[in-house]
């Protein structure tokens, strides 16, 4: 590994002394306080597209763990503030990408890597004497949002300066921050005005976020998004009002009948049944004319598949689990795919592969109607595919409802 670093640093060296290509930032810092984190670099001059940062308790070394959502940062602006409830070892690395979305995992310690460790000091891990927030500034008229949980409502307010447009409201499970996290979440409703009212589903252990953007921005795709502007920064959790004793659905009433209303000396003569009047035939010309609404199919998710699961694997617990994934998954044999995973899961696994094997059966258990199951893996996973599992919690919910 000490040899890995010095090759990298001495491949640095050449690159900045020839000026062929120099494919990352440097001059990478970190600074702190209280529960924010900033980050600071120096773009490459050679590529030019976005940034992706990622954060992690462990060292980066060799390659980026699989499991780890990056965040993207515009070309240019050489900055990310971070917040986090634990301090304790914080790692980050900072990769740079091309206009052609090329990205370029080259990891360099101190240069385009670094760790924020409580009490350690170096040139990196600047003091917070300095530490200054950028302004916020309103972003395209639509700013101060903010979402308050009231019983199973969340209330939206925001303000708006300028023309009046038409603005969209996103929820997620995830905080908006880029762009790229409204791929994570819904649409609630366009043409909103403050206040609005949402009903998200009331799940325990749920968080919601939510971001109000106009319409020319997504049809743009020149989306500002600022958390605590047109973004909230904070979850909201929506508890059920229902309390067990509480009936789901209210007891029928008796059927009333003339008979229980009316004394039997009323029921002593039979009334003879009455012939069927048939309709008249501009009646029935009417009828069938009339077509009833029927209501749009639920469009269901995409399956999705994690790349490692896709390459044939050299032998262990690995080998079945790609088996069934290439066998059946693959092919939209989902019943076949669920009672195998099933199968599978029977036995102990490494807590990695169960993962993968309960984030696969959440899938299946999705496909063949079992809403509340599928629910139940995908709540399982969270903790180690956070984004995934969101994506598809978020489309079970959906179902669930529709």
């Amino acid at each position: 590994m000490v040899f890995l670093h010095l090759f990298l640093l001495t491949a640095v060296c050449v690159f900045a002394q020839n000026r062929d290509f120099i494919p990352y930032v440097s001059q990478i810092r970190v600074e702190s306080r209280s529960n924010l984190i900033r980050l600071t670099w120096l773009d490459s001059p050679d590529a030019r597209g976005p940034v992706y940062i990622y954060r992690s308790v462990r060292p980066f070394a060799g390659s980026i763990p699989a499991n780890i959502r990056p965040v993207v940062v515009r070309y240019g602006e050489q900055y990310y503030i971070d917040d986090s409830d634990d301090m304790e070892n914080v790692y980050y690395f900072v990769a740079a990408s091309d206009l052609t979305g090329q990205r370029y995992d080259i990891i360099l310690p101190r240069i385009n890597s670094i760790s924020l460790i409580p009490g350690q000091t170096s040139q990196e891990s600047v003091g917070s004497a300095d530490f200054e927030i950028p302004s916020v500034e309103p972003v395209q008229g639509i700013s101060n949002l903010r979402a308050t949980q009231d019983g199973e409502r969340v209330i939206i307010t925001f303000n708006t300066n300028g023309p009046r447009k038409n603005a969209i409201l996103y929820r997620s499970m995830t905080q908006i921050r880029t762009p790229q996290d409204l791929l994570n979440a819904v649409i609630v409703q366009s043409r909103i005005d403050s206040p609005f009212v949402d009903f998200p589903v009331p799940v325990p252990g749920l968080e919601w976020f939510y971001a109000v953007i106009y319409e020319d921005e997504v049809a743009s795709g020149n989306m500002g998004i600022k958390p605590g502007v047109n973004a909230t920064s904070t979850a909201v959790t929506v508890t059920s009002e229902q309390t067990p004793e509480r009936p789901l659905r209210p007891i029928p009433l008796p059927v009333l009948t003339l008979r229980n209303t009316m004394p039997d000396s009323h029921f002593m003569t039979e009334i003879p049944e009455q012939a069927a009047a048939p309709l008249s035939s501009v009646s029935e010309n009417i009828l069938r004319g009339t077509k009833m609404p029927s209501k749009t199919p639920l469009t269901l998710k995409k399956p999705r598949v994690f790349a490692v699961d896709l390459v044939a694997p050299t032998g262990g617990e690995e080998s079945a689990l790609f088996q069934i994934i290439t066998e059946y998954f693959v092919t939209f044999q989902w019943e076949t795919a669920r009672i195998s995973l099933q199968h599978y899961l029977s036995l102990p696994r490494s807590k990695d592969i169960e993962a993968r094997a309960r984030f696969y059966l959440g899938q299946t258990l999705y496909y063949t109607g079992n809403h509340r199951e599928a629910l139940m893996e995908f709540l399982k996973i969270r903790s180690i595919h956070a984004a995934e599992a969101n994506n598809w919690i978020e489309a079970v919910l959906t179902a669930m409802v529709y």
